[in-house]
């Protein structure tokens, strides 16, 4: 077993949901070691450890990136501890995502290997999966909600039971998803080519469902959402 030489207090931009660390051990190998803050995180970091079960080598294989690997878990104070590894790169705001080749590109093939995925990478690990009929029976019943709250602009309501009627919209085949991927779900690396996603994180989310939950950060991302568009399609 290796010991560990260095720690560091790992900042992930989940709003203090998380306790995380990185520590390098005597072997060489840099690992993430994180707890939740409170229940609800701990709830999400189960999720998270079903989803990496999961990704089996086969499954790990077909995806142009890496994704952290569970190396192990225990119990602390009565709450999960989870041990992953390290996936070195850097993240990029939505506002500075460039255009072109290089970052935009790179999100947009992931994004499509990742929504290529076999269901049953899914299904055989009993995670969630939702048709587009239930995807839209559940938009319903938000919409319902948020007018029910007499909070919600009349036009806005308008525009949203006008998508939510039709159909053109609904008629989507549901896909392997991260079930809300957005720009800190993205590691890169600097390339000859230029950046390239190396890595993708938070797969606590993992289902199969709306692949466009996996694009809607896209809007923070003026400059590059057309070229992540492209290349994904």
């Amino acid at each position: 077993s290796a010991g560990v030489v260095g720690a560091a207090v790992l900042t992930e931009g989940a709003a203090g949901r998380y306790d995380s660390a990185v520590a390098d051990l005597t072997d060489g190998q840099r690992v993430v070691v994180r707890a939740p803050a409170d229940a609800e995180a701990g709830v999400e970091l189960a999720s998270e450890v079903r989803a990496l079960r999961a990704l089996t080598p086969g499954v790990r294989g077909l995806l142009p990136f890496r994704a952290p690997r569970l190396l192990g878990e225990t119990g602390m104070d009565g709450a999960r501890v989870v041990v992953v590894d390290f996936l070195p790169g850097y993240r990029v705001d939505p506002a500075h995502l460039p255009p072109g080749r290089g970052a935009a590109s790179s999100i947009g093939e992931a994004l499509a290997a990742l929504h290529s995925l076999p269901l049953s990478v899914v299904r055989d690990e009993g995670l969630p999966v939702r048709t587009a009929a239930q995807i839209r029976h559940d938009a319903v019943r938000l919409v319902d909600r948020a007018e029910a709250t007499r909070r919600l602009p009349a036009t806005l309501a308008t525009r949203w039971r006008r998508a939510l009627g039709t159909e053109r919209l609904w008629q989507f085949d549901s896909a392997v998803v991260l079930g809300g991927a957005g720009a800190a779900s993205f590691v890169f690396e600097d390339t000859d080519a230029g950046p390239r996603v190396t890595g993708v994180l938070h797969w606590h989310g993992l289902s199969i469902g709306d692949p466009a939950v996996d694009l809607q950060w896209l809007a923070a991302a003026p400059a590059a959402a057309d070229d992540v568009y492209v290349t994904y399609t």
